[in-house]
C-alpha cells in the first residue's frame, strides 16, 4: 500500500520538478545570464550552489565557486562567479522564482467548500544585514544608529498549501503597503486572512469589488461604531454576553462590515492591561480608557455575512493563521540564511541569496503540499519536510535529482497527535 502510495505522489513530484527545470536554460539565455553553454557554469548549476550556501551559511564568492564545480565538468575561480553576479543575475532569479510560484502541483480541483474558492493568508519576515549594506538595504534607524535588513513578504492558499505570491521587499516598506499586490491576484470567492498590520479599508474595498471576501483582526486605533452612532466601547461595557455579533462601520470613511466579538479570559485580560499599562507608564502617559475596554476582548470583522459562516466558524478558521508563522520558522531554521547573509557585499549578491532563499521556501512548500494531498490521513510537518528537503540539496550534485527527491512519510509526519490536518479543520470549517 505504501509502495502505491509513493508512486501516486512521486510521479506528479517528478514531473512537476523537471517541468519548472526545463525552464531554467531558456530564462538564463533570455536576461543574459548565459550566452553560450560552459563546461564551468549552467544555470541549473549556479541555482543549486546559490540553494547549497543558503542552506550552509556559506556563501561568500568562493564557497560558490565550490558549490559549483560540484555540479560542472570543470571548476571557475571565485573572480569568474563575481563577474557573473552582474545586472543578468537578478533578472534570472526573479523569473525563476515567478515560474515557481505560476505553476500548479496540487490539484486545486480536489478542494470543494462549495462557500471559498480560495483561503489566502499573508504574512511577512523581517531578515537582519549587516549595517555595512544600509545604502542599498535601508532598515528602520534606531538609537544604535543605521541598520539595514530585508523583508520577505508571502502568501499562500491554506486548502492547498500552494504558496501565492513571494516577494522581496526593504525592511522599510510597511505591510499595509505590501498588501496591496496581493489584492491584484484575488479572484472572485477568494477568502483573505488579514493581520492588523495589513489593515486597509481601501483594499477591502477592492477585495469586495473583484467579489471576494476579507477577515481581519482590528487594529487599536480604528475606530468602531454601530449604524445608530454607538461607539464599540461603550457596547461592550455595556454588554454582559461573552459573545456579540452586529454590522458596524469602520472608521471615518464609513465602510460596512460584520463585528464579531467574543470576551477573553480574565487572565488574559489583565495581562493585556497590565501591559498597556505599562507601556504608557514608560511614555509618562495615562492608558486609554478605550483601549483597556478593548483589551478584554477579541475582535474580528469581515464582510463574510452570518449565512455564509458563523461566527464560531470564523474565530476557527482565523486561528489556523498561525500557520504561516511555522513556515516561516522552518524555512529559517532548515537553513542558515542570516550567517549567509552576514556579510559586506555588493547588492546583486545579496539579493540574489535573498531570491534563492525565496526559491527554496516555494519548493518545500510545494512538496510539502503534494504529500499532504496524497497522505491526507497523515499532518505533514512544514518543519520536517523543510529539514529533510536542505540535508537532500546538500547530498546532490545536480539540481536535476530533485525530481528523485523521495522522503519517507513516516520521517516527516507531524510529531504531535493531531486528529485532522490543518487543511481538514479548514474545510470543515468551511463546508
Amino acid at each position: 500500500m505504501l509502495g502505491m502510495l509513493k508512486a501516486k505522489v512521486f510521479s506528479p513530484l517528478k514531473e512537476s520538478v523537471k517541468r519548472l527545470l526545463d525552464k531554467l536554460d531558456p530564462l538564463a539565455k533570455k536576461s543574459g545570464l548565459v550566452v553560450r553553454k560552459s563546461k564551468g557554469f549552467s544555470a541549473s548549476g549556479f541555482v543549486l550552489s546559490l540553494m547549497k550556501s543558503i542552506i550552509t551559511g556559506k556563501a561568500s564568492f568562493t564557497q560558490l565557486a565550490v558549490n559549483l564545480g560540484h555540479s560542472e565538468l570543470k571548476s571557475i575561480s571565485r573572480q569568474a562567479i563575481w563577474k557573473r553576479m552582474d545586472l543578468s543575475t537578478i533578472p534570472f532569479l526573479l523569473d525563476t522564482v515567478g515560474t515557481a510560484l505560476k505553476q500548479r502541483w496540487s490539484d486545486e480541483a480536489l478542494i470543494a467548500t462549495g462557500v471559498f474558492g480560495r483561503v489566502i493568508i499573508e504574512d511577512s519576515s523581517q531578515v537582519k544585514l549587516p549595517k555595512a549594506n544600509h545604502e542599498e538595504f535601508p532598515g528602520h534607524g534606531n538609537d544604535g544608529g543605521k541598520t539595514a535588513g530585508c523583508k520577505f513578504d508571502m502568501a499562500f492558499d491554506l486548502l492547498t498549501g500552494e504558496p501565492v505570491t513571494s516577494v522581496l521587499h526593504l525592511a522599510t516598506e510597511q505591510d499595509r503597503e505590501i498588501g496591496k499586490d496581493l489584492v491584484d491576484l484575488i479572484r472572485e470567492k477568494d477568502l483573505v486572512l488579514r493581520d492588523m498590520g495589513y489593515f486597509s479599508r481601501d483594499e477591502f474595498a477592492r477585495i469586495e469589488n473583484r467579489k471576494a471576501y476579507w477577515l481581519s483582526r482590528v487594529p487599536i486605533n480604528v475606530k468602531i461604531h454601530d449604524s445608530s452612532e454607538n461607539k464599540l466601547e461603550m457596547i461592550l461595557k455595556k454588554t454582559k454576553h461573552n459573545k456579540l455579533e452586529l454590522e458596524v462601520i469602520l472608521g471615518d470613511s464609513g465602510h460596512p462590515a460584520r463585528l464579531i466579538a467574543e470576551r477573553a479570559a480574565p487572565e488574559v485580560a489583565e495581562k493585556r492591561r497590565r501591559e498597556r499599562r505599562e507601556q504608557a507608564r514608560q511614555l509618562g502617559k495615562e492608558p486609554s480608557k478605550d483601549m483597556l475596554i478593548r483589551d478584554g476582548w477579541y475582535l474580528l470583522v469581515t464582510n463574510v455575512k452570518s449565512d455564509l459562516m458563523t461566527a464560531a466558524k470564523l474565530f476557527k478558521l482565523y486561528a489556523i493563521r498561525w500557520q504561516i508563522e511555522i513556515t516561516f520558522r522552518a524555512w529559517k531554521q532548515s537553513g542558515k540564511l542570516v550567517s549567509a547573509l552576514a556579510r559586506k557585499s555588493n547588492q546583486v549578491h545579496l539579493q540574489a541569496l535573498m531570491l534563492a532563499s525565496m526559491l527554496l521556501l516555494i519548493l518545500t512548500m510545494k512538496i510539502s503540499s503534494l504529500l499532504q494531498e496524497t497522505y491526507r490521513r497523515v499532518h505533514i510537518s512544514i518543519e520536517k519536510i523543510a529539514d529533510n528537503l536542505a540535508g537532500f540539496i546538500l547530498g546532490i550534485t545536480s539540481i536535476w535529482n530533485l525530481a528523485y527527491y523521495d522522503p519517507d512519510p513516516r520521517h516527516v509526519k507531524s510529531d504531535r497527535r493531531i486528529r485532522l490536518t490543518l487543511r481538514e479543520i479548514a474545510i470543515s470549517c468551511l463546508s
